[in-house]
């Protein structure tokens, strides 16, 4: 066993690693989103802001399958 308590082995490998990395202007790295992950984000807020406004889950639910109708169906007019 070593100072710091480990049993002096490799370091474990992360779990779950980004499929791309890109560098920001500062010289770090950060992970880049694919754009399944922004459109889950972006879910989620909508359905986070609308539940803090006052509306139930199940109402916030409705709303949100209302709105992918209108985007898939298009514009009513």
């Amino acid at each position: 066993m070593t100072e710091d308590g480990t049993t002096g082995g490799a370091a474990p490998r992360p779990t779950v690693m980004p499929t791309r990395r890109a560098r920001p202007a500062n010289g770090g790295v950060r992970a880049v989103l694919s754009a399944q992950d922004v459109r889950r984000l972006t879910l989620f807020k909508w359905r986070y802001s609308l539940e803090s406004a006052g509306f139930s889950s199940h109402q916030a639910e409705r709303l949100l399958f209302l709105k992918w109708l209108q985007a898939r169906r298009g514009p009513i007019g």
